[in-house]
């Protein structure tokens, strides 16, 4: 039997909100992706809101028209942010996530991601 070896690395990133409207205080495990493996699948997803219906609202990246991370999507329910990322430099990427919470009101977090290319 042939054993394949994966051609995508994912990383799965948790998002926990918590606080109130006007305080909110977000935190990701990791922390900080490190990136290995070229065309890495990045998926932010909220899985603690404070029993706030939080959803993600977009991504900026920094720097911004870089050629590592490609555009990012969000599910239909607001709750994953997904992107790719080509890892072929070694450097680190500012990411900013925009979010809302039920009432509209808007509030950023900036993670980062590190890029170590293996080969």
């Amino acid at each position: 039997m042939t054993k394949l070896k994966a051609s995508t690395q994912f990383i799965n990133v948790l998002v926990r909100v918590s606080g109130k409207p006007g305080e909110y205080v977000v935190v990701t495990a990791p922390e900080t992706p490190y990136v290995t493996q070229r065309d890495t699948v990045i998926n932010y997803q909220l899985y603690d809101t404070g029993g706030h219906d939080i959803i993600f609202t977009s991504a900026t990246f920094t720097p911004p028209n870089n050629d590592q991370l490609s555009d990012w999507t969000i599910s239909p329910s607001g709750k994953v942010l997904t992107f790719s990322d080509a890892n072929t430099k070694k450097l680190a990427l500012g990411v900013t996530l925009h979010f809302a919470d039920p009432s509209g009101l808007a509030f950023l977090h900036d993670p980062q991601v590190q890029n170590v290319p293996e080969n």
